[in-house]
């Protein structure tokens, strides 16, 4: 599984059928390689690791066992590289929305209603990731522009920003086309159709970064030692 097959052109904006091609790419790129030791802290169901995937991949999942991506057990410097894909879209104040049990899905079930709530959650996040990174080690990290409340927020701005002031650099940008989410048909009082006043999203953006060149003092080292479980493949 770790094998690439016949390269072909990566293009930065394409329709890759799932986040497993996309991270297969990213592994042609380089941006990836099997012998990192390499962490997902947002693991889920696993679906980014189906084509491809390391000889060493620590992994975990906050319905499963425990683990929350923003208080990490392991000791500052441990990975060559991480693949963070944080929850990045608040479910605001809507009923029909399936973002919450999205969330639950992942152990997330108590992530903030609100954009900037989700915010400062991945922004805790990527503080966690620059800690356990190793120096110049490999971050890759899913964010989401969004409308939320009819107001357009910028995730992936506010993602950049925050990864760029903790010093890491950006090597890449890939957008992932997706297919818009079913919306409910909104009607007026008087029956007539709600006019369409912003674009529907249909992509989310993954940010390839590179940790500073220098060890991180984020944060305090875990005092559970430096055991690190792997994951067998197949």
């Amino acid at each position: 599984m770790t094998d690439i097959a016949t390269p072909e052109v990566v293009l930065a904006a394409h329709r890759w059928p799932s986040n497993a091609e996309l991270i297969e790419a990213c592994a042609q790129l380089q941006y990836l390689r099997s012998d990192w030791i390499t962490l997902d802290p947002t693991y889920g169901r696993g679906i980014w690791w189906k084509r491809w995937r390391p000889n060493t991949l620590v992994i975990h999942n906050r319905l499963d066992d425990g683990v929350d991506f923003r208080d990490l057990p392991y000791p500052a410097n441990t990975f060559q590289a991480i693949v963070f894909d944080p929850p990045f879209v608040s479910a605001g104040g809507r009923k029909t929305t399936g973002i919450p049990e999205y969330f639950d899905r992942f152990g997330m079930a108590d992530a903030p209603s609100t954009p900037a709530g989700v915010q400062l959650m991945i922004d805790d996040g990527l503080d966690e990731m620059g800690r356990v990174l190793r120096p110049g080690g490999m971050l890759l990290v899913k964010c989401q522009d969004y409308i939320s409340s009819g107001k357009f927020w910028p995730g992936t701005h506010f993602t950049l920003s925050h990864a760029l002031g903790l010093g890491f650099d950006i090597v890449d940008r890939l957008e992932h086309i997706g297919s818009p989410r079913p919306q409910p048909t909104r009607t007026r009082k008087d029956g007539r159709p709600v006019r369409q006043v912003h674009s529907r999203r249909n992509l989310s953006t993954l940010f390839v970064l590179r940790g500073p060149a220098t060890p991180t003092a984020i944060g305090p080292a875990s005092e559970l030692g430096d055991t690190i479980p792997e994951v067998p493949l197949g």
